[in-house]
């Protein structure tokens, strides 16, 4: 039978190392890239500007916001902490309407969805799927699919100027 103090030493340096071993795999894996068709942009203003310009530019646009999510509130609510994160759906029921139809099954696809991220050193980012890729899978949509990647990039162009 070996020592107990040389299995105690093992057993304190595999406690030592092991967190320390996962935190450099987890450090090293570089994230997947993005797809292409999500769009990341930097913004010119702070998190809270950010939000608010978009909501107005939404509302230019002829536009509703239909929901905002505080994302960074819902992930304090299983422990992880994060800058600024908010999700702001919009959409308009005269766009839903041709969607409708043209066709019933791209129904699921709306509303738009803009995220604004605050990274960890403080540059606020703004991502979004292109319309075109979401309404790229139903047949009879890519006229307005194209209509709204340009209003979409309207709106979000808003906060780089």
């Amino acid at each position: 039978m070996k020592n107990p103090i040389y299995i105690l030493r093992i057993a304190l340096i595999s406690l030592f190392l092991l967190p320390i071993s996962v935190r450099i795999s987890i450090s090293q894996q570089a994230g997947p890239a993005p797809p292409e068709f999500l769009v990341t942009t930097p913004s010119n203003y702070d998190f809270d500007d950010t939000v608010n310009i978009l909501k107005g530019a939404i509302e230019e646009q002829n536009l509703m916001v239909v929901l905002e999510i505080d994302a960074q509130r819902m992930l304090r609510m299983v422990d992880v902490q994060s800058g600024g994160m908010t999700q702001i759906l919009f959409f308009h029921p005269r766009y839903m309407k041709r969607i409708i139809a043209a066709n019933r099954n791209a129904g699921i696809a709306p509303p738009l969805k803009v995220v604004v991220v605050e990274t960890p050193n403080g540059k606020v980012m703004v991502r979004y799927e292109q319309p075109e890729h979401l309404f790229e899978a139903y047949e009879g949509l890519s006229e307005i699919a194209a209509e709204l990647d340009a209003v979409v990039r309207t709106i979000v162009a808003e906060v780089n100027s």
